[in-house]
């Protein structure tokens, strides 16, 4: 409306100046009200422009779970801008059997990784230029839209987690062959053998004694989960005792 405000007030302040010369008290009069509205109306589009005059900054938060980039290792990956360091796109998913990764923006955005969570997740939290109240979005709306002033996404994630550069996950494949090579010798395959057997047998007993009618069929779909359980539990230690060697070769990767 202001726009419209500044259109009209302009226009009559060049037709009172211009035209209405006969009666000088009109003249001045109406020429100098339409002069100071037209002043007041740039002046106001001004303030909404460069000082968001009107508007304040409301923040919106959401957050979603994060999941590793890699099936076998837990990785949150991240692409250096320019020299400084400051400045990265984050390389993401929300869910592991997500085919396409997602970036955050470059424009008005910063990312922050903070390592040391329970759970990992993002929360992005989006500060928007809004107006007031309705008053000011009447006056002001054909002069400037609602806008966003940044977001600023947060990357929590837990201690076991890697946070790599691309980099740095085009050379981890070859890093962990390197250090299962290493640490070959340190996995006894009859323990882990026995072990597994024993974790099973455990699981089925449970499993009987809240199903004593427990069916064979059932009893194997059990075996079945039992095992994937232990080879998880099992590929996670493993991955846990090789993360500091990890860790120390992928330093070397700039």
């Amino acid at each position: 409306m202001i726009i419209f405000v500044l259109i009209i007030a302009g226009l009559c302040f060049f037709l009172c100046t211009n035209l209405l010369v006969n009666n000088r008290s009109l003249h001045l009069i109406s020429s100098l009200f339409f002069g100071l509205l037209t002043t007041l109306s740039v002046i106001l589009i001004i303030a909404n422009f460069n000082n968001h005059f009107g508007m304040h900054k409301v923040t919106y938060t959401k957050s979603s779970v994060l999941a590793s980039n890699s099936k076998d290792i837990n990785v949150l990956l991240n692409q250096p801008i320019g020299t400084s360091g400051k400045d990265k796109v984050v390389i993401y998913k929300t869910n592991l059997n997500q085919k396409k990764t997602l970036n955050t923006s470059t424009d008005k955005t910063e990312n922050r990784i903070l390592q040391g969570e329970t759970n990992a997740r993002l929360v992005t939290k989006t500060t928007k230029w809004e107006y007031k109240n309705d008053n000011y979005k009447f006056w002001f709306n054909f002069a400037q839209k609602p806008n966003r002033y940044k977001t600023v996404n947060y990357f929590y994630i837990p201690k076991d987690w890697l946070n790599l550069t691309v980099k740095q996950a085009q050379a981890l494949p070859k890093i962990i062959e390197k250090v299962k090579s290493q640490m070959g010798n340190s996995n006894n395959p009859q323990a882990m053998k026995q072990a597994a057997q024993s974790f099973v047998q455990s699981e089925v007993m449970k499993g009987m004694q809240q199903n004593p009618k427990m069916t064979a069929k059932e009893k194997n779909v059990l075996i079945k989960q039992s095992t994937a359980k232990f080879e998880q539990k099992a590929k996670q230690q493993a991955m846990a005792k090789m993360l500091p060697l990890i860790k120390k070769q992928l330093a070397s990767v700039k």
